[in-house]
């Protein structure tokens, strides 16, 4: 019976009710769940330290013999074990504390196994001075027999991510056993040629080693084979995705006729840039090819994302389609929509815009010119994923911010295109680095605008306090200029001791900004109400707009040059950026001020990043390594891979490895995939179904 099918039950130690709480906790229901529940990390306990060497404040393990054990109170709830051992070089005190409970002795198993004479292995924090130290206990291997089979001590001892259910002492055991008793079951699935080929280590040599290896690397050798397992499915799913959308062909077709496109580009306020027109150029060749695209749009804070994805969606215009753009919020959809009808108001195009915050007869009026084609371009949220919209001939789909949309979320999308290989472009204001591109959108065609329209001077990131960025907006004011203020929560809170929005704007229209106009925008306003705002603050009604993060995204007003961002130290880099962003977007010096109070070196590290680059590009690079792939996307339905041992920021070669051989065998060996595929669990296509 393969290991996928055996219930951990049947390990000696687990039994039924453990096997439920394994699977509740930890997701572990078969043996092959527990033999690759890896380690998060690995304790180098095969030196012990002598008694003497021992320093205070440090984690060490030591070998002694028990010269006598204890219990005592230690206050109402807890109970101490106390014993001293002795070595070579001196004595040692251990203790171990435990919550008392009346339903058994929580000093039990302690009692019974810890007594004097007995040689033991302890592992814990030191405390005390060179005359008498302590280890308050964290875990501790009795010798009883040979000492190269011991699992807790004495060797390189495995640390998993645990809940309060379980040990790692318990954990180390089951694994121990499972490995004894099924490693003839674990199947080498890739073939010798290939683990020659790429010089990887065998399956069962891989799993007995990333739990208990000999030595460091052992332990390297094995998390790099099955790192190259975990990538080598995603690849695979990827390039065998390649190879199928190689045959798809487009049940439609574009005319290039130039009747929008013309007096469009003609219309344009400014001149698009090399990289835009380059940009667009790879648009249209997908769009007017027999393929259907599928293209990831990259492009920093101001980079002109819009005015492409605008050309793109004209070209299904004019050539009889609909077209849509789907937003993650709906401030941010309102701006496309505003943007979008500014950019279009010379020529003949219905403009459509549908948010869940409008009223049913709005709502009513809108789903019907969507179904009847009298919208041409479409704009919303996730509304538009609601059962009762229909389209009449949708071709293109443009969705913006793409990661922060679920898998269910866009295969909705792509049923409610009119043809069965319609067009999608996905745009990301969120530079992705290059590691994670390969990674994550190997299936898709990746565009990149790099280049800021012409005149942009680079913003410049400085830390002040509060008077002085105050005396800062208001020297710019008289200049004619116009300032953001912006604060992490709308009202007052009694937890967090932060400055709210609402608060701020009676307080600073009252004392330092008194000879001025201010304006107040928070997410909870109507969208009238924000788009007024906004509006009055580009007319130069208000010269200066306090508001939260509402304004991450989408904001264009040129004559705005200062960013105050307060309590700064509570953003991470991404949304930093995004908000520094708003800024810069003239032929006018502009400037990003951080005020905060950076205690943590995370903290530190996000705001020594800003003020030292603008390069969207290098800031998700670090906010990645500081943030982690999960949080860095913000979503665990955002079709990013999940990866148990494989680390996407630092295994950039075993990447590129895996993707070789999965072209390799995809190209050579087809038969091969559906048995990897099959071992591999592959069948959910995450990302590469979208």
């Amino acid at each position: 019976m393969s290991i996928e099918n055996i219930s951990v039950q049947y390990i000696k130690g687990v039994g039924g009710k453990t096997a439920q709480k394994l699977e509740q906790y930890l997701k572990i229901k078969s043996v092959k769940d527990l033999l690759y529940y890896f380690p998060r990390e690995w304790e180098d306990r095969a030196h012990p330290k002598k008694i003497s060497e021992l320093k205070g404040g440090e984690r060490a393990t030591v070998r002694g013999k028990v010269e006598n054990v204890s219990t005592e109170w230690r206050g109402r709830y807890l109970v101490a074990f106390k014993s001293k051992i002795k070595d070579s070089s001196g004595t040692l005190n251990l203790i171990w504390l435990r919550r008392y409970t009346r339903s058994y002795d929580v000093l039990g198993t302690l009692k019974k196994e810890i007594l004097k004479g007995c040689d033991i292995f302890v592992t814990g924090t030191v405390s005390g001075d060179f005359w008498e130290k302590t280890i308050n206990v964290q875990e501790y291997e009795v010798i009883t027999g040979d000492e190269k089979n011991l699992i807790n001590a004495n060797r390189i001892v495995p640390v998993y991510p645990l809940t309060k259910n379980f040990t790692n002492k318990f954990l180390r055991t089951i694994i121990k056993r499972s490995i004894e008793k099924y490693m003839d079951s674990i199947a080498e699935i890739i073939p010798e040629k290939y683990l020659k080929k790429y010089e990887l280590a065998g399956i069962k040599y891989a799993v007995q080693n990333i739990h208990f290896p000999e030595t460091f690397t052992d332990r390297d050798k094995a998390k790099n084979r099955l790192a190259f397992d975990e990538f080598l499915d995603f690849q695979l799913k990827l390039e065998f995705l390649k190879q199928k959308r190689k045959y798809e062909k487009k049940e439609f077709k574009y005319t290039l006729t130039k009747k929008l496109l013309t007096p469009f580009k003609a219309n344009l306020p400014f001149e698009l840039t090399a990289a835009q027109k380059n940009v667009i150029n790879e648009i249209f060749d997908d769009m007017l090819s027999e393929k259907p695209m599928n293209r990831l749009l990259q492009g920093d804070v101001g980079s002109g994302k819009t005015v492409v994805a605008l050309s793109a969606m004209l070209l299904a215009v004019e050539s009889g389609f609909q077209s849509v753009l789907l937003a993650p919020t709906e401030i941010l959809a309102e701006q496309h929509f505003l943007t979008i009808k500014k950019l279009l108001k010379k020529l003949d195009i219905e403009v459509g815009f549908i948010v869940g915050q409008m009223s049913r007869k709005e709502k009513k009026d809108t789903k019907q010119k969507i179904a009847d084609g009298t919208a041409n371009i479409i704009i919303g949220t996730h509304t538009l994923l609601e059962e009762d919209i229909k389209f009449k001939n949708l071709s293109l789909v443009v969705i913006d911010e793409q990661h922060r949309f679920g898998v269910e979320q866009r295969l909705k999308m792509r049923r409610k295109t009119k043809f069965k290989n319609a067009d999608f472009l996905l745009m990301s204001a969120t530079p992705i680095p290059r590691t994670l591109g390969l990674t994550l959108y190997g299936d898709l065609d990746i565009s990149t605008i790099k280049e800021l329209p012409p005149g942009r001077i680079p913003i410049k990131t400085l830390e002040m306090s509060d008077k002085n960025a105050y005396n800062f907006i208001r020297e710019k004011i008289v200049q004619g200029e116009q300032a953001f203020i912006v604060y992490p929560l709308v009202d007052e809170s009694e937890k967090l001791q932060l400055k709210s929005a609402i608060k701020e704007a009676e307080n600073l229209r009252l004392t330092e900004f008194k000879d001025f106009s201010v304006g107040l925008i928070y997410g909870r306003m109507k969208p009238e109400e924000k788009d007024k705002i906004m509006s009055d603050f580009a007319k130069k009604k208000y010269q200066i707009l306090i508001s939260t993060t509402v304004i991450e995204s989408g904001i264009d007003i040129s004559n705005a040059t200062v960013m105050v961002i307060e309590h700064a130290e509570r953003y991470g880099l991404s949304t930093l950026h995004q908000l520094r962003g708003r800024v810069g977007r003239s032929d006018k010096e502009s400037h990003c001020i951080l005020i905060g109070d950076a205690k943590t070196e995370n903290a530190k590290t996000r705001l020594d990043v800003l003020t030292k680059t603008t390069d969207g590009f290098k800031i998700a690079e670090e906010d990645l390594k500081l943030r982690g792939p999960g949080e860095f996307f913000g979503t665990d339905q955002s079709g990013i891979p999940e990866f148990n041992i494989g680390n996407i920021l630092t295994d950039y070669a075993i990447i590129q490895q895996a993707k070789q051989l999965a072209i390799e065998i995809i190209q050579n060996e087809p038969a091969l995939v559906g048995r990897l595929v099959k071992n591999q669990n592959l069948q959910k296509l995450d990302l590469a179904e979208v």
